[in-house]
């Protein structure tokens, strides 16, 4: 409650600031002091007392007095009040709904800190108590929240009311909603699990100590999630805009099928441990046992939040709301992630909301690629994920191209080149190729002419005749031995494809085979992978010596999702 004998003194810092108004405007002085016949306002009152005395707002007063915030009002901390007036707006619904929505939607959408006096034109983004933004404009006649202003500047000796010509409409931030929306609770639960709500002490109104014990007559409670770091995604914060697409419980659910056979663990996988391998032929294995149902299951679902939220400001995203801008034909999530689907994607939408930072989009299905959204195209450098037999390694770094020999399509600027260390030596490279999944790829191999520099007119240019061999864990977590991959004829000894030759008049992606991995590695840490060993299958003696090179030059693995070699072709055809 405020003292009286501190009214005077607040009421003369109204006036100051009044009267440095009336500088540059007496009319709107006038209007600052001009006070209606039926409204019994005056400045050496609190706002409590100036609201509860007003006959045109009896319901406004009722719903404050409902939800406790009249002991706000009474007190020595300065507010601006928009106060609907009685008969416009649907107060006996808003009666009968619970405290605690009452205050946070309506009444606190109708108070902001400090003076917000009107003088003149007038265009500012108002914060209200509940973090909204509302616009108040105007210039002779002004609008708050879209809403007719009836009557301005009542003053008080905490503050100043407005009255509105209705109530203003409160949006939900896209967080709150996940929260409100029916259908959702696959999503609700999902987020529940990160939240974390604690009050702000420095922002809330100081009551009495009751029993040894701080008590608020404002409580202001802060909500976080840890899952805004993981996402990039405020999409609590009321300044930001985002578009999020919301799954019914359907729609998860047909998602968490589809995604979670990518994620096939199982509780003690093994693999090949090529940095503590004392030879070729003699390489050591390593273990790694989790909690594989936990594994899979926490995996798929980040699968589908991941992507959820578009930033509206990113310009692949703009077009969404923005029919005037540039791009049309991506979407980039907030993990960054670019859909080259959207139309297919945004198409699911069967119910869109206008939030308060942007727009809800209910879907009943996530059309999202698999490799665009969780099964990516793997394109692994052979430099620093590799270990050489027989040979010394070179980074070769391609300063000048030859533009006839092609391009490496993922931009390659650097190749490692496995030089033999005698005349008679073949080297092996083993290369370790994470973040694997339980899918079905398809395996190249980016093999480099040593000529592919345009300055290099001299060197000479033979074929590389290679073997590819593969060591993986199998569901049984044994390593598996056997080539299982589609055209080879399964054997003991794990190849491929025997003595494939490249082409090198270009850089050469060259196709070693098809290949379905049992079980996923990513996440497993980072011994843990399938592991390719390339070699040269002819003898030192052999007549192919002058054939073809021993030489290594591999600029990269590239492992692609089957289905995204099959996507493509039919969008050749």
């Amino acid at each position: 409650m405020i003292d009286k004998d501190m009214k005077v003194n607040k009421y003369i810092g109204v006036m100051m600031a009044a009267t440095m108004l009336a500088a540059s405007s007496c009319t709107d002085f006038d209007d600052y002091n001009e006070v209606p016949m039926d409204v019994n306002a005056t400045a050496d009152n609190t706002l409590w007392e100036n609201i509860s005395q007003n006959g045109s707002l009896s319901n406004f007063q009722s719903i404050i007095k409902k939800v406790g915030f009249d002991a706000a009002l009474q007190q020595s901390h300065f507010y601006t009040v928009w106060a609907p007036l009685d008969g416009t707006y649907d107060a006996n619904a808003l009666l009968n709904q619970d405290d605690a929505t009452v205050l946070y939607r309506f009444v606190k959408s109708h108070v902001a800190e400090y003076n917000h006096l009107v003088s003149g034109s007038i265009d500012e983004r108002v914060h209200a108590l509940n973090d909204k933004s509302f616009l108040f404009e105007g210039n002779g006649t002004y609008k708050y929240a879209d809403v007719d202003v009836a009557q301005t500047n009542l003053p008080s000796i905490n503050g100043v009311v407005h009255t509105l010509q209705g109530a203003a409409t409160f949006y939900p931030n896209i967080y709150e909603y996940i929260f409100q929306r029916e259908g959702i609770d696959s999503l609700e639960q999902y987020f529940k699990k990160y939240e974390n709500v604690y009050l702000d002490e420095s922002n809330s109104v100081v009551g009495p100590t009751v029993n040894g014990k701080q008590t608020y007559i404002d409580s202001v409670m802060i909500t976080t999630n840890s899952l805004y770091g993981s996402l990039n995604a405020r999409i609590a914060h009321e300044d930001s805009s985002y578009t999020m697409i919301m799954p019914t419980n359907e729609a998860w659910v047909k998602a968490y099928d589809k995604i979670k056979p990518y994620y096939n663990y199982i509780q003690t996988t093994i693999a090949q441990d090529v940095d503590a391998a004392v030879s070729a032929t003699s390489v050591p294995s390593t273990t790694v046992t989790i909690d594989n149902v936990y594994m899979a299951d926490s995996l798929t679902k980040r699968s589908i939040i991941n992507n959820l939220v578009f930033n509206n400001n990113n310009e692949y995203n703009r077009w969404v709301e923005d029919p005037t801008a540039i791009y049309t034909d991506t979407l980039r999530t907030t993990t960054r992630n670019k859909l080259s689907n959207p139309q297919e994607i945004l198409a699911q939408t069967k119910d869109k909301e206008r939030m308060s930072n942007g727009y809800a989009r209910i879907v009943d299905s996530l059309a999202i690629l698999p490799w665009e959204g969780w099964a990516p195209e793997l394109v692994i450098s052979p430099i620093g994920r590799s270990v050489t037999w027989n040979g010394s390694n070179h980074i070769v770094q391609v300063n000048n191209p030859d533009p006839t020999k092609g391009t490496f399509e993922y931009g390659y600027i650097s190749y490692l080149w496995v030089e033999p260390t005698s005349n008679y030596s073949k080297p092996e490279l083993d290369i370790k190729l994470p973040g694997v999944l339980s899918t079905t790829y398809n395996l190249y191999c980016v093999i480099v002419p040593p000529n592919v520099d345009s300055t290099d007119t001299l060197t000479e240019v033979r074929p590389n005749q290679l073997n590819f061999d593969l060591s993986y864990c199998n569901e049984k977590g044994a390593l598996q031995q056997t080539w299982t991959g589609t055209n080879h004829t399964t054997t003991t000894s794990a190849h491929f494809a025997k003595q494939l030759v490249n082409d090198t008049s270009k850089v050469d992606t060259m196709f070693v085979g098809t290949i379905k991995f049992p079980i996923a590695y990513l996440g497993l840490g980072e011994k843990m992978y399938p592991n390719l060993k390339i070699t040269t299958d002819f003898s030192v003696f052999s007549p192919l010596m002058k054939t073809y090179t021993r030489d290594l030059r591999i600029a990269a693995i590239i492992l692609k999702p089957v289905e995204k070699d099959e996507y493509q072709a039919t969008k050749e055809e």
